[in-house]
Order: C-alpha cells, then structure tokens, then sequence
C-alpha cells in the first residue's frame, strides 16, 4: 500500500492516541509490509513480545489491524499474521465524532427544552423546573435558593457545535 492511499499524519495520530508511541513503531512495521507477525513485528521495532501483541489488540479492537491464523503443521500451534489498514483511521476518527455528535444532540435537546435551575451558592449542574419544583426551589445539598438559568449562550454555543460537527463529518466522508 503507498503513503498516498491515506492520511499520514491522521493515521499516526489516531495510533498514538489508540496505543502510544511504540503502537506507532507497531503499526509503521505493519504499513510497510503486506502482513507479518507479531514475533516479527518484535524483531524489527525491539519491542517485547507482549507489549506487541498487547498493542496488535488495541488496533484490532478499533478495526485499524486484522489478522489470519494458520495452524503450523510442525508444531500444531497457531500463527497470526497481522495486517493494518490505515484508511480505516478517518473511519474511526468518524465513529468517535459521530458519538460526540449525538450527545452534544441530546444535551442541547435538554437545555432547549427545560426550564434550568440551579444553587445559587454552588456550582452543580442545572435542574429541570419538575424536579426544582419537587425540591420546592431548594438545594438537596445546601438548601440555597434554585434560581432560574438563562442557558441562551450554552445554547447558541451548543448549536454552533452541533453544526461545526456535522459539517465536518459530511466533508470527511465525501473524501
């Protein structure tokens, strides 16, 4: 596969992030080779074996690495010759904002449509009038006054998220 088929510098990143700097020797050995195995993989980056394996099953959790077996007829022990796809790290930069995405939906789903309160006197998070009104307007911790919160920055904030977001998803995915 050549450096051109993919993002580098976001493969890298995602990498690092997945497994570290020696999970970017790992998957550097792995780039450069159609597949290999871990003991390979050991040889070439000076790793032990186990923290290459231990670093071939992140990226595998991620679906960045895969791998097949082969039963060695010698021995009658298994072989895994690992491969990587690095294209799928814009795939799996996508998944990640596309969480992020739906919570920052749902949080500004609940600040548009509940009325907040929160203590006066201490920094918690805002309630909804129900359940201000269940605490008759009182803090369960402090018993300060709730008083109302006018969340229109947090909202505008939220929205121009939300759209950053989006924006930046359909672009990633029309690559």
């Amino acid at each position: 596969m050549s450096h051109t088929d993919f993002n580098t510098d976001l493969f890298r990143l995602v990498v690092e992030e997945i497994a570290g700097k020696e999970g970017v020797d790992v998957a550097t050995v792995l780039v450069n080779v159609e597949e290999t195995t871990d003991e390979e993989i050991a040889a070439k980056t000076g790793l032990k074996l186990n923290v290459v394996r231990r670093i071939l099953y992140k990226l595998h959790d991620n679906h960045l690495a895969s791998y097949r077996r082969v039963r060695d007829t010698d021995t009658g022990w298994f072989l895994y010759y690992w491969r990587i796809d690095p294209r799928k790290a814009q795939a799996l930069v996508n998944r990640k904002k596309r969480m992020v995405l739906s919570l920052l939906e749902q949080r500004l789903e609940h600040e548009t449509n509940n009325e907040l309160y929160a203590c006066v006197n201490r920094d918690s998070p805002p309630v909804p009038f129900e359940e201000a009104m269940n605490l008759s307007f009182r803090c369960p911790v402090c018993n300060g006054l709730l008083q109302y919160v006018d969340n229109e920055r947090t909202i505008s904030f939220l929205k121009k998220q939300v759209e950053e977001l989006r924006a930046d998803l359909e672009a990633s995915s029309t690559m």
